[in-house]
């Protein structure tokens, strides 16, 4: 199975997720740390609401969705996979304004492992519908011009 990249949002702050996290049992903490997951980035909003992006397999984030739901964590899950592909969502810009000296290193490792993550499931299908979309190749993304530059029929 295929990773998929998600966000997760809270509607309560780390500090709280914190003290949830505390009153779960021994046995669910050992689950969530056992979750595997390719990379993740993660913030505190200027409303002191904490967010998660995470690129994993949707057999986790399951696992990890049950856990926050069987104690009452309110969350929404949000798949972005079909739209970072179609390049309806640039978590690069999105993300940028949340920089803080902080996390900039975990920013740019998060973005390197989307682009990667991006080359691994485009598809020439894909980049041509785009093409078709934009008009032309200039207005392609540089992560689907590399694409194109290195693509090799079966």
């Amino acid at each position: 199975m295929v990773n998929h990249v998600y966000k997760i949002k809270f509607d309560r702050s780390s500090f709280d997720l914190n003290e949830d996290y505390d009153r779960l049992s021994e046995h669910e903490k050992e689950k969530i740390s056992d979750l595997d997951a390719e990379s993740f980035f993660d913030y505190q909003d200027y409303k002191d609401k904490y967010t998660c992006y995470v690129i994993c397999k949707p057999t986790e984030i399951s696992k990890y969705t049950s856990i926050l739901i069987q104690n009452l964590i309110s969350h929404d899950v949000c798949d972005l996979s079909k739209d970072i592909l179609k390049f309806k969502i640039d978590l690069k810009t999105e993300l940028k304004p949340l920089l803080s000296t902080i996390n900039s290193i975990k920013y740019s490792f998060f973005i390197d492992d989307i682009n990667d993550w991006i080359i691994q499931h485009l598809n020439i299908d894909d980049v041509l519908d785009r093409i078709s979309e934009l008009g032309t190749v200039e207005h392609l993304s540089e992560i689907e011009k590399e694409f194109l530059k290195n693509f090799q029929l079966p």
